[in-house]
């Protein structure tokens, strides 16, 4: 790996020195944080190449509100979210929040590591860790992650991103199939994206530079 410097953003103390202990012996530097203000004072005063970030913070503070933070930065470091939460609403609000990784906390050390260089170099790593279509509850789905669409577009959206079909999303949320395309227009539109495809490439690993690993 090349010197690269990275910081470690999580609340559980284990897990930020699991994580530097590892990291540590393939890049320049690493630092942790807790709390989003000690990350942000980290970010601004250190520059790391990467920061590797937990979506709950010790002090009550969103990762995905630090994250967007971060990738609204000029010459902003590559951001991974590396989270145990792989649900569709921990999905919309990390792609939300500029995400250029998104890792389940079930890869493996060496993936980890893997994918904290491949993020760096400019790829997207899209690891949920578990099959895509699990434990799919879309009443827990709401716009709060992702603002600008309503909560029925944004159940809609977690569906996509499970590559569900529109008439799948129809029979699942017993809305008739054009609604449906409707809704998934307007959420795309919402995302900056053309169409499945390049929600796909951007996140999902279908072309492009995205690698998705699923458990």
């Amino acid at each position: 790996m090349q010197a690269l410097g990275v910081l470690v953003v999580d609340q559980h103390p284990v897990v930020r020195y699991a994580l530097s202990s590892l990291l540590e012996t393939r890049v320049a530097w690493t630092a942790e944080a807790a709390r989003s203000d000690e990350a942000w004072n980290a970010i601004t005063t250190s520059r790391p190449d990467v920061v590797v970030l937990e979506l709950e913070l010790e002090d009550g503070a969103r990762g995905v509100d630090l994250c967007q933070r971060v990738k609204a930065m000029e010459n902003a470091p590559r951001a991974v979210v590396f989270t145990g939460d792989a649900s569709p609403a921990a999905v919309v609000a990390a792609i939300s929040a500029g995400a250029d990784s998104f890792l389940h906390k079930s890869v493996g050390s060496a993936e980890l590591v893997d994918a904290v260089q491949r993020t760096y170099d400019g790829q997207r790593m899209w690891m949920l860790g578990k099959d895509e279509r699990d434990d799919i509850d879309i009443r827990t789905v709401t716009s709060d992650v992702l603002p600008a669409v309503t909560r029925r577009e944004a159940q809609v959206l977690s569906l996509v991103l499970r590559r569900y079909t529109n008439e799948e999303i129809a029979r699942q949320l017993s809305l008739a199939p054009q609604t449906i395309k409707n809704q998934v227009s307007s959420a795309l539109r919402k995302l900056g994206v053309s169409g499945r495809r390049e929600l796909f490439r951007k996140y999902s690993g279908q072309g492009g530079a995205t690698t998705v690993v699923r458990g």
